[in-house]
C-alpha cells in the first residue's frame, strides 16, 4: 500500500478517535447535568438548639437609659455591660454561661474581688424551627446557619474566659477573632448562594446578616463605651448574639 494511502488511514483513525472523544465528553457532561438537575427535595424540618443560659446581672434598672447609664462602669472592670430587657427590667449583664455551677463560680469570684452583690438571670432561648423542601447541599448550608448563633456564642465565650484567665493576650484573642468571623462569613455566604432571595426566609437572612454586621465590629474593635477591655467588648457582643439569637425565634 502507497505510503500516501497510510498516511490518509492513519489520518481517518486519528480524526475518528477524536470525534469518539468528543461524544463521550459529551454524555459525561449531558449525565452530569441531568444527575444535577434531577437532584431529589424532600420535606424536611429543620431546627436550632433551644438554650438554657444562666448570666450574671450586676444591677438592673427600670428603663434602658438607667441600664445603660449603670453599665458604663462595670464594663470598665471587665464586665459585659449589656442591656438585656426580661419582663419589666433591664438587668445589666456581666457574662453568660450555660452551666449554672459556672455562673455560680464567677458570681462567687465577683464577689470576693469586687465586693460586688449580683444575681444569676435565667434566659431561655427558644430554638428556630423550619419547614422546607431541599436537596442534600441545600439542607447541610441551612444547617449550619441555624447552628451559627450557638456556635459562635461558645466560641466567643471560650475567648473571654481566655483572657480572663491570661491563657490569651489581646493579640492572640485577636487572631482567633478573625478566624471565627472567617468562618462565619463563609457558613452565611454559602447559606445567601442557595437561600438569599427565598422570601420565607427573609427573617433568618436578616439575622444572619445582623449577626456577622456584630463580629465585624467586635473585630475592629470597635467599643461600646470608653476605657472597655477587651474581655468586656467579647461578653457585651456574646450576649448580644444571644439576643439576636432569641429575638429570631420570637420573630419566626
Amino acid at each position: 500500500m502507497p505510503k500516501s494511502a497510510n498516511k490518509v488511514k492513519k489520518s481517518f483513525i486519528t480524526i475518528g478517535i477524536i470525534i469518539l472523544i468528543i461524544i463521550m465528553l459529551f454524555c459525561a457532561n449531558y449525565l452530569s447535568l441531568l444527575f444535577l438537575t434531577t437532584t431529589e427535595k424532600a420535606s424536611t424540618s429543620l431546627t436550632s438548639n433551644s438554650l438554657t443560659i444562666y448570666a450574671i446581672s450586676f444591677d438592673k434598672s427600670l428603663t434602658q437609659a438607667g441600664g445603660e447609664s449603670l453599665a458604663i462602669d462595670y464594663r470598665k472592670i471587665g464586665a459585659g455591660g449589656y442591656v438585656w430587657q426580661e419582663e419589666n427590667y433591664y438587668y445589666i449583664l456581666s457574662s453568660a454561661y450555660v452551666n449554672e455551677n459556672d455562673a455560680i463560680l464567677v458570681q462567687n469570684s465577683v464577689k470576693q474581688n469586687h465586693n460586688i452583690e449580683t444575681s444569676i438571670i435565667k434566659l431561655n432561648i427558644p430554638s428556630f424551627n423550619l419547614n422546607v423542601t431541599v436537596d442534600s447541599d441545600e439542607k447541610k448550608a441551612l444547617q449550619k446557619a441555624l447552628n451559627l448563633y450557638e456556635n459562635v456564642y461558645k466560641q466567643l465565650f471560650d475567648i473571654a474566659i481566655s483572657l480572663d484567665t491570661n491563657v490569651y493576650n489581646e493579640i492572640s484573642a485577636r487572631l482567633v477573632l478573625n478566624n471565627i468571623f472567617s468562618n462565619a462569613n463563609t457558613i452565611v455566604a454559602d447559606y445567601k448562594i442557595f437561600f438569599e432571595d427565598v422570601e420565607s426566609l427573609n427573617t433568618l437572612t436578616k439575622y444572619l446578616e445582623e449577626l456577622i454586621l456584630t463580629l465585624q465590629k467586635l473585630c475592629s474593635g470597635i467599643t461600646i463605651s470608653t476605657n472597655q477591655t477587651m474581655s468586656s467588648l467579647i461578653k457585651y457582643r456574646y450576649i448580644e448574639i444571644l439576643a439576636q439569637a432569641k429575638n429570631l425565634s420570637l420573630e419566626s
